[in-house]
């Protein structure tokens, strides 16, 4: 019997077998509507929950932008007809108001946000440095005029538009939404200050007050109540450069893919047994077919199965769910690579099953070895939400890699991007070929038994 034929025939087997199609086949289609639908307002790709940490860029100058302040308040119709104590007094109330102690002291240094935030102040390039390397989740530019702007808004009745900018990574979505959440917070802390501010200077011009309202501008900001925001603060969110973003649909039917491919070389750990429990086996051996050859065939048998249910998967996953996997021959290339690590687990689980006498080996494979690579791999959530041990784990899930390197194309990513993941599922799957083979060979009573 040719090895071409004997993958046809497992093939067949497999394929007219409902439950395993609704398996390898349905599952993962059913379940990534599903995660996909349910989580997709967390993403795209994970961050931790652990201490996000952040770059922050100050583009403004602030001894030059408190002396513009003063300038524009010399010079303006609000101080026309005031006199010079009054001007002074005004002065002295703006001076109290210090945006950068508000910001990075009482705001990010306070002891709410320092328990999942670290922020360090650099500047701009070596911020989107970090963010590149991953070293921090977002960078925050806190642009020019930031302090000219605030003082403004705080101190005078006139309003001016502070633009804070949230640059995250693609890779470090969920930590970008945090941070854009924290700035936001920020800014409607702000706003009602802005609010408050305007309700004093209202009812002081009201009662003919003058300027005795900013004689103490420091306490009155202390003591203003939170309001609805009334300035307009504009926070943006970009992504790096030639970088996409990916979603929940995107992300799940990489996840589900690569974990249910593994069922491939459950279903496939128990070939060789099935052949021998139906006496295929020695009749195969008694005409000529060698035991590599029969080994070959079901490795082979395993690794088109696992890309029989890729191409189901991504073909389902572009047409109706509009996930883009990126460029195909890196699709592909991670799809061989995937498949040939699944098929070389598979053919060592057929080898022991085989000898053992029993489908023992497949069970545990696919009831907690596949569950625990899940886990760990991220097909369940990112890894980035597990604990950090958890996550020095997921180097040893065959999913996670295969995940890791989908995840990298999708989101632009080159070939050369994801060398190192192409590397590891084949030594993944040489290494457990090898296995594979030693044990089929060896001799032992499971041998004796079939011959």
């Amino acid at each position: 019997m040719k090895i071409a034929d004997m993958i046809r025939k497992d093939l067949k087997i497999i394929l007219s077998d409902k439950k395993a199609l609704v398996t390898i086949l349905l599952m993962p289609v059913i379940l990534t509507a599903i995660l996909s639908s349910a989580l997709r307002g967390a993403f795209s790709d994970g961050e931790g929950i652990g201490k996000i940490q952040i770059a922050v860029v100050k583009e403004y100058h602030i001894e030059e932008e408190s002396e513009k302040f003063l300038e524009t308040l010399k010079g303006s119709l609000l101080t026309q007809n005031m006199g010079k104590d009054a001007l002074d007094r005004l002065a002295e109330g703006a001076e109290k108001f210090d945006i950068e102690k508000i910001f990075f002291k009482e705001f990010l240094d306070s002891e709410a946000l320092q328990k999942f935030v670290e922020y360090r102040i650099t500047d701009e390039e070596n911020a989107l440095q970090q963010l590149r390397d991953k070293a921090v989740s977002a960078v925050v530019v806190l642009p020019r005029d930031f302090v000219y702007n605030m003082k403004i808004n705080v101190v005078t009745p006139f309003r001016n538009q502070v633009s804070i900018k949230v640059i995250g990574h693609p890779e470090r979505e969920i930590g970008r939404q945090i941070v854009q959440s924290i700035m936001e917070a920020f800014t409607d802390n702000m706003a009602a200050i802005m609010i408050g501010k305007n309700v004093i200077l209202e009812t002081a011009l009201s009662n003919s007050l003058g300027t005795d309202a900013f004689e103490d501008m420091e306490a009155i900001v202390d003591r203003i109540n939170n309001e609805l925001r009334d300035i307009e603060v504009e926070i943006t969110a970009l992504k790096a450069e030639g970088r996409r973003q990916v979603s929940s649909f995107a992300y799940y039917a990489a996840a589900m893919m690569t974990m249910f491919i593994l069922f491939a070389a459950g279903h496939g750990g128990r070939l060789l047994l099935d052949e021998k429990d139906n006496i295929t086996y020695n009749r195969m051996v008694i005409a000529g077919v060698p035991k590599t050859g029969i080994l070959t065939g079901k490795f082979f048998t395993i690794f088109v199965l696992a890309l029989v249910q890729i191409s189901v998967m991504v073909s389902f996953s572009s047409l109706m769910l509009k996930v883009y996997w990126g460029s195909f021959p890196a699709v592909a290339l991670i799809s061989i690579s995937a498949a040939f690590a699944v098929a070389g687990i598979g053919a060592m689980i057929s080898a022991a099953t085989f000898k053992s006498g029993n489908d023992k080996m497949a069970n545990i494979f696919e009831t907690a070895v596949i569950q625990t690579m899940a886990l760990l791999g991220g097909s369940f959530f990112p890894i980035e939400i597990l604990p950090s041990f958890m996550q020095k784990l997921s180097i040893f899930s065959l999913n996670g890699i295969a995940l890791k390197a989908y995840l990298k194309i999708m989101r632009g990513y080159g070939v050369v991007d994801i060398l190192g993941y192409l590397a590891s599922l084949v030594i993944v799957g040489i290494v457990f070929s090898t296995l594979a083979a030693f044990i089929f060979n060896r001799k032992g009573r499971g041998e004796r038994c079939s011959a």
